[in-house]
């Protein structure tokens, strides 16, 4: 009896100490890995931008805002690219318990970045926007379907501020210039980084055709980015949504629109286009990612994912 009992302790104690067992803290890091400009707000041939990124991260209910730089500008062009893979910008880094999680928000804009009144008008609105999304008020997340309608729900809410952006940004207005918006999640799952991102997507006119429209989207884009090849020469390529050991994804921000001419001629159509490259890395290894939901439309250029883990 002494024996068969204490063979019943020793299974208790193995039990109790099993079931208090947790995944430890993963050190993560959301960077933009790359900015790249297709073609520049500013209008000419040799015309340059002047860009900066906000970002704002929520972690156990708590919301950081931050910009890049800190001060001033990047000069940016399609041959002059301010960040790149080998000097990325770390948008947040914190550690993740199990079932912890952080939602980060990365917003593109072009302009010498003294709107800063207006810019925190954004983020506000954003932020109130999101008021709704109840995942984003708490500390943890149980499974994928969690965080599926965590990213759903908050999607919808920019998009009800990002469809009405040049109520607050235009150049009729003379301000700086929306360019992007797209929201990476990462959840510690038992140990194991998950991540998806979501590009805000089409968010005013329509997917196809030359009329006024604004997104963020994953897809490839036309054979209009000028890349250096291995010879450290310019030419012209097409970019799909991943680099080629899928380490980053890039969302694509778009905006067509035309611009009044003097006298009455007609109105110039304007095109500015960028990519915003993104990278996650969890204890120190960077994570790879695959465009997901692939939705169909006229022709391959066309074709774009709604999202991408």
């Amino acid at each position: 009896m002494k024996l068969r009992s204490l063979g019943v302790a020793v299974l208790g104690a193995m039990c109790t100490g099993a079931g208090v067992a947790r995944a430890a803290a993963v050190p993560v890091e959301v960077d933009c890995s790359s900015l790249i400009a297709i073609q520049t707000y500013n209008v000419g041939e040799t015309a340059t931008d002047q860009t900066y990124l906000l970002s704002y991260a929520t972690v156990d209910g708590k919301t950081t805002t931050a910009r890049f730089p800190q001060t001033g500008t990047w000069p940016t062009a399609p041959k002059q690219q301010p960040v790149d893979s080998k000097k990325p910008v770390a948008l947040w880094k914190g550690q993740l318990d199990d079932g912890h999680f952080a939602v980060v928000t990365v917003i593109l804009m072009q302009g010498e970045g003294k709107d800063e009144a207006k810019t925190k008008e954004l983020v506000s609105k954003l932020e109130a926007a999101e008021k709704g999304v109840s995942a984003l008020s708490k500390p943890t997340l149980s499974s994928n379907a969690d965080v599926k309608t965590l990213a759903q729900d908050k999607l919808k809410a920019d998009q009800s501020v990002i469809s009405k952006i040049t109520d607050t940004f235009s150049r009729e207005k003379k301000t700086d210039h929306y360019g992007a918006l797209a929201t990476v999640i990462v959840w510690n799952n038992n140990g194991k980084i998950m991540k998806r991102l979501d590009p805000v997507g089409l968010t005013f006119g329509e997917h196809n055709g030359l009329d006024v429209k604004i997104y963020s989207k994953l897809k490839n884009t036309r054979n209009n980015v000028i890349s250096k090849n291995e010879k450290g020469q310019w030419e012209m390529v097409q970019f799909e949504p991943t680099n080629d050991d899928s380490t980053e994804i890039r969302v694509k921000g778009l905006e067509t629109e035309y611009i009044p001419q003097p006298g009455g001629a007609n109105p110039l159509r304007h095109t500015t286009d960028y990519l915003v490259g993104i990278s996650v890395q969890a204890g120190g290894k960077a994570l790879t990612w695959t465009p997901e939901d692939q939705q169909n439309n006229a022709d391959a250029i066309h074709v774009y994912y709604n999202y991408a883990d």
